[in-house]
């Protein structure tokens, strides 16, 4: 999974960074109020796919630990109702099948606790939100002529950038891109890369949990299938 992991963060790098030439106008790099500008846009934006993310992983999280707890009971069920599948030898392997559901629940929870899904969520959240505050501040400063000392407001505004920075998390490649989805007539995304995008988002962030989930149950209908027939 690690390997499949950075090979999606690679290619999605090597890809934003094409992405990012063909859309960012050169007048960007010359006046810096319009690339503060869009600075922001892009962190607000991305730290909000980040929060969804993290809501999304931590949802899944949760489901896959009930849906792990309740094969481990229903196989303690088939043991107690003595329920027997033809052609399944039952009492050589519900000992093994339980003791290892069991340790893939104890790890499972060891190491999804430790991601901190939930409050990774409220705060790169709230750094949306802070963020989104200074790009409508700065959107003021670029808008209304009346405003004295619009450079001196805005070097504050890149400060205030930074420090916000420098108190949260930071999103991930693929935060960004499904940013870019949401925008993609601006990063000009044809219907194959937002596809290509979304599959990659499913495979890095969606594919473990459904295997944790649905393979248990997969390997007992196959079981009871087998049995049917035998």
């Amino acid at each position: 999974m690690n390997k499949i992991e950075l090979y999606f963060k690679k290619r999605a790098r090597a890809r934003r960074i094409k992405r990012l030439k063909n859309s960012i106008a050169p007048y960007l790099k010359k006046d810096f109020g319009v690339e503060l500008n869009y600075k922001l846009w892009t962190t607000k934006g991305a730290r909000f796919s980040a929060s969804r993310r993290n809501k999304i992983q931590h949802e899944l999280s949760s489901r896959t630990l009930a849906y792990l707890s309740a094969y481990l009971i229903i196989i303690g069920l088939l043991s107690a109702y003595e329920i027997k599948i033809s052609g399944f030898d039952y009492e050589k392997y519900v000992a093994f099948i339980t003791t290892s559901i069991a340790i893939l629940i104890l790890v499972f929870t060891h190491f999804e606790t430790s991601k901190e899904y939930a409050i990774k969520s409220e705060k790169l959240h709230q750094c949306s939100l802070e963020v989104g505050e200074l790009y409508n501040e700065l959107r003021m400063i670029k808008t209304f002529d009346t405003i004295q000392n619009k450079e001196d407001r805005i070097s504050r505004v890149s400060k205030k950038y930074e420090k916000i920075l420098q108190k949260y998390e930071n999103h991930t490649s693929i935060d960004f891109d499904m940013f870019t989805t949401a925008k993609s007539d601006y990063f000009k995304l044809s219907w194959f890369d937002i596809k290509l995008i979304k599959i990659e988002f499913y495979i890095l962030v969606k594919l473990k949990y459904h295997i944790f989930m649905y393979f248990p149950l997969l390997f007992i209908i196959y079981i009871i299938i087998k049995s049917l027939f035998n």
